[in-house]
């Protein structure tokens, strides 16, 4: 029982406490907000005039405040309960009765905790009493003082000038210390200067502090010289103010007139002494900036042996730009800019320009002597000379003007030789030197990227500077090259190529982009109008190359024709002229190949087609009357007096005609070069990079030299129906009993297999059937030509040919067209319709046999049919082979042929016309020339009889 009174008791005074710290804080919070009540109350100089008022309203409040505490201090005593109340039960009787003995336990505790807050409560109201009152004092302190200061706002406007007057003069006299100290600090500044390289940042920092108050100065003394009246004012008012406060002097102080001495004598000095000082640091800026220049211009030296300055270099132009950039945020224009950014890349490009201009001048200094060669008397070279102590001739070494080494002089001789030096000009020297300075400048290049770059700040882009430097410079030595191009060698024009494609490569190696990798269009070439020097370079190697190859394969096409073909270990027979042609060609390739896989071999490659081309040309042309003699007798010039050579005649110089032979031999160089342009053209395109492959015109060009065996093949063709045997055959072709007889149709295929067996041995095989193709096109023309032109002519006239009789013909037509004549004449043209078919199995595809012989069976329906289609399919068909077969002559035949009505051949001629019209426009003329040589006698065996149209057509055969 005790423990627990003992607790409550603790547990009582707990309470007490923890609320007397409540309290407590709510009295400081209290106070902090009474001062700051009456700091906002008197926040102006005119709430003095309210204080009582003020007084009064506190007074009121705090009478209030301990009004509002007493009351609610009375509330908290419990009233006492009535004796008389009545209880419900025993239960709630003892209940009661507990509760009463605590409520008399607990309020005198809480009587005593109210007591303590309001004792508390109390000393902060005393305390805030005696800070009120230190608060009247302060304000009745602040009101005397308010009364001695009254006056100080009718004087307003002299002390705001009084005030400015201060500020200018510690200004002026702050301006005037810098004057005075302007020479030290300059002269601390020339020795860093003298220091060296080393202090070149500090020396910087030091002269721009100079020049800026310099500059500052220099701005004060033209401000002041604009408010010198101003200032007369201010010294009067000074003196003036002095005059009135005598006691505020020190009593030890001097007179009034010497401070004013000890004043004026600075100032004259620092009069004196400013332009010299403005100057002097002129004159050490200047230097200052004469040595940053020139170390700017040591940059690849510094680069490599003190990259330390180079970066202080750097640092000094980046502080520069700092400053201009704040010059021009802050509007000074007072400060000029220096721009040393733009000052750095100049100096840069400076310092370029010299190191490339003893290479410029040695680029346009080609053909200038700059060797010596010593002579004797008679022309000889001398290669090596020795004397003795006398100066006297002891020993010679000499050579001709061919090069060769003459025997040793004798003793006399040597006393007879006299030597002489001549000045000449000397390629391989001069191209040394070019070389060697270009590498020189070239490796310059890359080191700058690995050297220079690094020392300064990244957003600079030195190195693209300097390459953008160095790549015009190398443009410009390249175009001053250029212009002496054509006066090069072809070993200098491949070295300097060659220099100018590892360049490129170095620079792709550094990481310059493709587009910038070509040498740009220099000035030199911008003003002459002309080529950049390295495309004129390139030009005059590769239009150099071109007069050269085509000087060789002319002479290498009349060295074959004027010989005889050569037979092959297969037969065949060929010329060595082809191979010994792309032999050279790709001997140049494996020229240029070494130099450059890019853009020279391209140029190469595309005069080398252009060789080929006219390598191509030069053959077509021996197809042409007079091409043999001319490709023979070349580009010789003709003899002083000397008759031109006529067409058919040789001149001496070789045969004026080819023989078939050779002709075969053509076919089969033709069809090498064929092949051999593939694969030359597939080995360069390999050796080209990759964006130049697609630049090459190959296709077009290769497949020229199958269009010219092509023609090779049309001119064998020729040349078997040219054979006078087999003309005279062709001649009795449907015009002579021999053809009615099978003899003249035997003989044309035996002589043609004579020239077949010739064929397939001499010409390619592929060929060969090209060859017999043509040969069976040209007998079905001229057997269609031949058939036409016989029986158009009339039965009789065909009969009497043939040596049937005209009465037999006669007998024949009255009896309604058939009849003996005709019967032999069908079977015949079926006899040769077999007979070519059985001739051509073995050197024609059956398909293409079978086409050709379907028009020999057409020409024999067009020669025999009654029907109308029939007529017009089989004079469509003939079209084919024979377009000269006129449809005047198909009206002439089937007028002649009875069992057509008028209406029908009408019909018939109509359609005829309208086919021929169609055959005309799909398929031209063909010229007339050596091919279809032979085919004008062997249609129809001449007379007087022919029709104007027939005797077109015959000439067109012919």
């Amino acid at each position: 029982m005790r423990r627990s009174e003992s607790a409550a008791k603790a547990a009582g005074l707990g309470d007490a406490g923890q609320a007397g710290v409540a309290i407590g804080q709510q009295a400081i919070e209290a106070r902090e907000a009474g001062i700051a009540d009456v700091c906002r109350l008197l926040a102006a100089p005119e709430d003095l005039g309210r204080l009582e008022q003020l007084r009064a309203e506190v007074a009121s409040k705090l009478h209030g405040a301990r009004t509002a505490l007493s009351a609610s201090t009375a509330s908290q005593v419990p009233p006492r309960r009535r004796r008389g109340a009545r209880r419900s039960s025993a239960a709630g009787a003892a209940r009661g009765a507990q509760q009463r003995r605590g409520r008399r336990r607990r309020a005198p505790r809480a009587a005593a905790a109210q007591v303590e807050a309001a004792r508390y409560g109390l000393q902060l109201l005393d305390k805030s009493h005696r800070h009120i009152a230190k608060l009247r004092m302060c304000i009745d302190h602040i009101d005397a003082l308010c009364g001695e200061c009254a006056t100080l706002v009718e004087n307003h406007d002299k002390i705001r000038a009084l005030s400015h007057a201060h500020r200018n003069v510690a200004q002026v006299l702050e301006e005037l210390g810098d004057i005075i100290d302007l020479p030290l600090r300059a002269a601390a500044v020339e020795e860093l200067l003298a220091a060296g390289d080393a202090e070149l940042v500090p020396a910087f920092e030091g002269l721009t502090v100079l020049e800026g108050t310099a500059t500052n100065i220099k701005e004060a003394w033209r401000r002041n010289a604009r408010k010198a009246a101003e200032l007369g004012e201010l010294s009067q008012y000074l003196t003036q103010a002095r005059a009135a406060w005598p006691r505020r002097a020190a009593p030890a102080a001097a007179p009034a007139a010497a401070p004013a001495r000890r004043t004026h004598a600075p100032v004259a000095h620092a009069a004196h002494a400013c332009p010299r000082a403005r100057a002097q640091v002129g004159d050490a800026m200047a230097a200052f900036e004469g040595r940053l220049w020139a170390l700017v211009r040591d940059y690849h030296g510094l680069a490599q042996t003190n990259p330390r300055v180079l970066v202080d270099v750097a640092r000094v132009v980046e502080m520069q730009e700092q400053m201009d950039a704040h010059y021009a945020a802050t509007k000074a224009t007072y400060v000029s800019r220096r721009h040393y950014r733009e000052r750095l890349l100049l100096e840069m490009e400076a310092a370029a320009a010299s190191r490339f201009a003893p290479l410029l001048a040695l680029c346009g200094a080609h053909g200038t002597p700059n060797a010596k060669v010593k002579y004797d008397q008679d022309g000889n070279r001398v290669l090596a000379e020795a004397r003795d102590y006398l100066g006297a001739l002891t020993d010679v070494t000499r050579a001709d003007d061919a090069g060769r080494p003459l025997p040793g002089a004798t003793d006399e001789e040597l006393a007879l030789i006299q030597i002489r030096e001549q000045e000449v000009f000397d390629e391989d020297v001069w191209l040394e030197t070019l070389l060697g300075g270009l590498c020189a400048l070239e490796g310059e290049l890359a080191e700058a990227y690995d050297y220079v770059a690094p020392c300064f700040p990244p957003h600079y882009a030195v190195f693209d500077a300097v390459f953008q430097m160095y790549h015009v410079q190398f443009a410009q030595a390249m175009d001053a090259v250029g212009q002496v191009a054509s006066a090069l060698s072809t070993g200098g024009q491949l070295r300097l190529m060659q220099w100018v494609c590892g360049y490129q490569a170095t620079l792709r190696g550094l990481g310059v982009q493709e587009e910038l990798v070509r040498l740009p269009v220099a000035p030199l070439a911008a003003r002459g109008g002309d080529q950049p020097g390295f495309a004129q370079l390139l030009d005059s190697y590769t239009e150099r190359m071109e007069g050269t190859m085509t000087a060789w394969f002319k002479a290498i096409l009349a060295q074959d024709l004027a010989g005889q073909p050569q037979q092959m270990a297969d037969g065949t027979l060929r010329t060595p002229g082809v191979v010994d042609f792309f032999r050279m060609l790709n001997e140049q390739v494996s020229v240029i190949e070494e130099v450059s896989r890019g853009e020279v071999l391209l140029a190469a490659a595309g005069r080398c087609l252009a060789l080929m081309r006219a390598f191509v040309e030069a053959q077509a042309r021996l197809l042409q009357p007079g091409g043999v003699a001319a490709a023979v007798a070349g580009d010789r010039p003709a003899a002083a007096g000397a008759k031109p050579a006529k067409a058919g005649d040789a001149g001496g110089a070789g045969p004026a005609e080819l023989s078939f032979e050779m002709v075969c031999a053509l076919l089969n160089n033709a069809l090498d070069c064929y092949s051999q342009s593939l694969q030359f053209t597939e080995h360069v395109q390999s050796l080209l990079e990759e964006g130049f492959r697609a630049q090459l015109d190959v296709e077009d060009t290769c497949r020229a030299f199958l269009e010219l065996a092509k023609a090779w093949a049309a001119r064998l063709v020729g040349m078997m129906f040219s054979d006078a045997g087999l003309a005279d055959q062709w001649r009795r072709m449907y015009a002579c009993p021999d053809w009615l007889s099978g003899k003249a149709t035997a003989t044309i295929l035996a002589t043609l297999g004579d020239y077949f067996g010739d064929v397939t041995t001499f010409v390619e095989r592929g060929f060969a059937r090209r060859v017999a193709e043509g040969v069976l096109e040209e007998h079905v023309r001229r057997a269609a030509s031949g058939a036409v032109g016989a029986f158009d002519r009339g039965p009789a006239a065909a009969a009497a040919a043939l040596g049937l009789g005209g009465a037999a013909a006669k007998g024949g037509a009255a009896a309604g067209g058939g009849g003996d004549v005709e019967d032999l004449v069908l079977s015949r043209l079926v006899q040769d319709e077999r007979d070519v078919q059985l001739f051509f199995e073995p050197y024609v595809a059956p398909d293409k046999l079978a086409a050709r012989t379907r028009q020999l069976s057409s020409l024999r329906e067009l020669l025999d049919s009654r029907q109308p289609d029939a007529l017009v399919a089989a004079y469509a068909c003939v079209l084919e082979v024979c377009p000269a077969v006129t449809p005047a002559m198909v009206e002439r035949l089937v007028a002649a042929r009875p069992g057509i009505t008028k209406p029908q051949a009408a019909d018939v001629s109509l359609l005829c016309r309208e086919a021929f019209a169609k055959a005309s426009k799909r398929q031209p003329a063909p010229p007339a020339g050596p091919a279809a040589s032979g085919g004008a006698d062997g249609g129809s065996g001449g007379g007087s009889a022919m029709s104007p149209e027939a005797r077109g057509w015959r000439l067109w055969g012919r």
